[in-house]
């Protein structure tokens, strides 16, 4: 994936969750962009699963794919 393509997803107006997809079959949720920092140069991209205190180093050329999340919905029922 290039650094274009993620920066985009990031950018999004308004924000749409997605996963990330690597060439190693781990997947990282992104809740919100701001659980994803990219540096200057596009190559790696720090992500801190929801959760977590730590942060990912994930090499943006082995993200395969991104896909959309959709938010669980909640089902109220009439009493």
């Amino acid at each position: 994936m290039s650094p274009d393509q993620l920066r985009a997803s990031l950018r999004t107006v308004p924000f749409a969750p997605f996963r990330i997809h690597l060439v190693d079959q781990r997947t990282f949720d992104v809740p919100h962009p701001e659980f994803v920092m990219l540096v200057p140069s596009g190559r790696t991209a720090y992500v801190v699963p929801p959760g977590l205190d730590a942060a990912e180093v994930v090499d943006v050329a082995l993200i395969v794919s991104l896909q959309p999340i959709t938010p669980p919905t909640s089902e109220t029922r009439a009493a």
